[in-house]
């Protein structure tokens, strides 16, 4: 039997829900955490508008959106395991009514916002002060990486981003 990368990240993320209570170092993270689900909420608002609008291929569409929804539900167990309880509190923005006026400009709008979706990861990782986080978040903005090299090769961009 095996096992998908989803199944991975939900099964650490679930295992770090049960672990020990929220102590006072482990609970800093959640300010963080929260960023991190604004930015997924925003990423399925967007996919979702896109779907709806005709602005993104329907295949991948539904494969991003679909994965954006796991990463919402894997950052909210992150959440629970350094003791939130509440709801989150805004609504997510989705697309600017100009990222949806066509397939190509809402592939750039999506690439720049994985691109800051990544990087909040990046900076979380760094300085997040839960070891348990980091292998189902790493795995959570791995995927961010991936969209994004969907997304150029869609743009016909080069697969990495160039270093200026």
């Amino acid at each position: 039997m095996s096992v998908t990368r989803r199944e991975v990240v939900v099964g650490a993320l679930a295992a770090g829900a049960l672990g020990a209570g929220p102590t006072p170092a482990r609970a800093s993270g959640n300010d963080q955490l929260e960023l991190l689900l604004a930015f997924e909420h925003r990423l399925e608002a967007a996919y979702r508008a896109a779907l709806a609008g005709d602005a993104v291929d329907l295949a991948l569409g539904r494969s991003l959106l679909a994965q954006e929804r796991e990463h919402v539900r894997g950052v909210e167990l992150a959440l629970r395991s350094v003791g939130r309880r509440g709801p989150r509190s805004s609504a997510p923005r989705g697309a600017p009514r100009e990222a949806l006026s066509g397939r190509r400009d809402f592939a750039r709008f999506a690439l720049a916002l994985e691109t800051e979706t990544v990087a909040a990861y990046t900076q979380v990782l760094a300085t997040l002060d839960a070891p348990d986080l980091l292998q189902p978040l790493g795995s959570i903005m791995t995927a961010g990486a991936q969209h994004q090299v969907a997304l150029r090769r869609l743009l016909g961009e080069p697969l990495l981003a160039r270093k200026h």
